[in-house]
């Protein structure tokens, strides 16, 4: 099916149907078997999801998605500290989760039907998707994910047909070239020139060792891709967590666990989080894992300091039980925010171990930041618009990574890395040592692969 010649406002009338697609079948599938390892709730961390990716797309009102769940998020967790609508803090730090969201809510929550939920019929699936874009990018690892590259980034960004050149002063580019985001004033983000990018992995190799992952956790992928109608072209798309600011994940999150900070980093407090994996089945990037034991136990951890400076845990790889994912390195930026310096001088770990000027983060809504002189400079190179896409942003997640370059179309094919996962010491899909049964349980419970059912 092409799309050739969609505008924007196109794609917004055809936001609900996305959603369908997003969360179909197949990515049920995925999510309930991640779910049964968590030992919670697979029913309502579906239901939640889809709903809160309604939200995102504007099909549900996020007043009625807190309404609809609170009962049963109590019941499971003994808690609902999901955020309510137009407060997306998470609790100060060293609070614990506690039942004072329920009395608090009381009267408004209890209203309607009588006993906190509401039956809704299941999105319908639009066309013939064989896999949703979460399903590609979830358990399977980053193999899996290559091939579905167009399904992936399609339509995420700009006005045009796919690859067509995108405007970024009248496009979704950030900085002047978009509004501000009105909730704050320094907003991190990035700005990812995939025509200098050639899937080296230094970036990768960077913040696994800076965050100490385990083997099979890469919080950012280098995925290669060839287009039929340009075969001699080697592709490269670098996904990380977009650090969205209206993330799903942060909608679903029991304990407020995953929350916003005040500069719009998303990130996980690691005090907070029972790891039940209800943001890992939301988020459509696929970007999260969970730590299946401690990180001293699978090659060195991470030795620095855990806290940021609000005194929160989230910074390098998670204690057991916890989730994890891309963090933008929180205590460089409040290294950054400290120093007084106008734009502050924001930094990450992959952009410094980038040999190839490919990475550029600051505050997007500066239009001094690097990554705002970086597009200003790219115009001024190409003496006009450049190619510029986010991934999904028209499900409404509002990502703060923005590309340079072609999005993949959804021809795309997977083809092998010119600098392979394996040559630099990594083991490419997660599933391979960190996901059950096989072999990661087993040896949790010391047994051996040999003679084992």
């Amino acid at each position: 099916m092409t799309r050739d010649g969609d505008t924007r406002d196109q794609r917004t009338e055809n936001q609900s149907s996305r959603a369908g697609e997003v969360f179909d079948a197949a990515w049920e599938k995925e999510a309930r078997a991640t779910l049964e390892l968590a030992g919670f709730d697979g029913d309502l961390a579906v239901d939640a999801a889809r709903d809160a990716l309604r939200v995102l797309t504007g099909e549900l009102d996020e007043e009625e998605f807190r309404r609809r769940y609170h009962r049963r998020y109590v019941r499971e967790f003994g808690v609902d500290d999901r955020p309510a609508p137009g407060h997306p803090a998470a609790p100060a730090a060293g609070t614990q989760p506690s039942e004072a969201s329920e009395a608090a809510e009381g009267a408004a929550i209890g209203a309607g039907d009588g006993n906190g939920e509401a039956d809704e019929p299941p999105l319908t699936r639009s066309g013939d998707t064989l896999l949703s874009r979460r399903s590609a990018l979830g358990l399977a690892g980053a193999g899996a994910a290559a091939l579905f590259l167009g399904d992936l980034a399609y339509g995420s960004g700009g006005t045009g047909s796919p690859g067509a050149a995108v405007d970024d002063e009248s496009a979704s580019t950030g900085g002047q070239a978009e509004a501000a985001d009105e909730d704050r004033s320094v907003r991190w983000g990035m700005v990812v020139d995939l025509e200098r990018c050639d899937g080296c992995l230094m970036c990768v190799m960077g913040c696994q060792q800076q965050n100490g992952l385990p083997e099979g956790v890469h919080w950012i992928y280098s995925l290669a891709y060839r287009e039929p109608d340009r075969p001699d072209d080697l592709n490269i798309l670098l996904r990380m967590c977009q650090h969205c600011s209206n993330a799903p994940c942060v909608k679903v999150c029991p304990t407020a666990a995953r929350h916003y900070r005040d500069d719009g980093l998303v990130l996980v407090d690691y005090d907070l989080c029972i790891g039940c994996r209800y943001c890992q089945v939301a988020c459509p990037y696929g970007a999260n894992y969970f730590q299946w034991t401690e990180p001293e136990n699978y090659g060195g951890g991470f030795d620095g300091e855990r806290k940021d400076a609000r005194g929160r845990s989230v910074v390098g790889d998670p204690p057991v039980g916890v989730m994890g994912k891309c963090t933008f390195c929180p205590t460089r930026q409040d290294a950054a925010l400290q120093s007084g310096e106008n734009p502050p001088p924001g930094e990450t770990t992959c952009e410094l171990a980038c040999p190839h000027d490919v990475l550029h983060f600051g505050d997007l809504n500066d239009p001094d930041s690097k990554p705002n002189r970086y597009l200003e400079e790219k115009r001024r190179e190409k003496g006009g618009p450049v190619h510029t896409f986010r991934l999904l942003e028209d499900l409404g997640t509002r990502p703060n990574v923005i590309y340079i370059g072609s999005p993949p179309s959804p021809r795309a094919e997977a083809v092998e890395p010119p600098f392979p996962y394996e040559e630099r010491g990594f083991v490419e899909e997660r599933r391979i040592v960190l996901e059950g049964p096989e072999p990661w349980f087993r040896r949790i419970r010391g047994e051996s692969r040999e003679g084992s059912e």
